[in-house]
């Protein structure tokens, strides 16, 4: 399916598909910390970077090319004493809200799929 893979929508809801992936193993990885003395929650940033991609002249190579970073989370500042900055209710939502998103990119991806499968049928 070489063809496909030049489809600019296809390519973004591919790579936003699979960056709630990793964001979901980041999320987890922070909850499973959240009572480990010293640990930092991580963020994945990617969104910033997506915004440069789209501004570029060549998107499609732009969104190939782009690439999340998993980033300690300096923003948040630690409340207790051993030094640990996960939220568990912060990241109860983050994860939620990233589980809604995995959801709605996956529908528009099947619907991006069942356009291409009527046009090759000739419907």
């Amino acid at each position: 399916m070489n063809w496909i893979d030049k489809d600019t929508i296809y390519i973004l809801l591919k790579k936003m598909c699979n960056i709630c992936v990793l964001r979901h193993r980041v999320i987890a990885n922070n909850i499973a910390n959240v009572d480990t003395p010293g640990f930092q929650a991580r963020r994945v940033v990617f969104e910033e970077k997506l915004k440069n991609a789209l501004r570029g002249a060549n998107t499609k190579e732009n969104l190939q090319n782009i690439t999340p970073e998993i980033r300690i989370d300096n923003v948040t500042r630690s409340l207790r004493e051993d030094l640990n900055n996960v939220d568990i209710e912060k990241e109860m939502v983050r994860l939620s809200v990233n589980s809604l998103r995995y959801s709605i990119y996956i529908q528009l991806l099947d619907k991006k799929l069942e356009k291409i499968k009527l046009a090759i049928k000739g419907r």
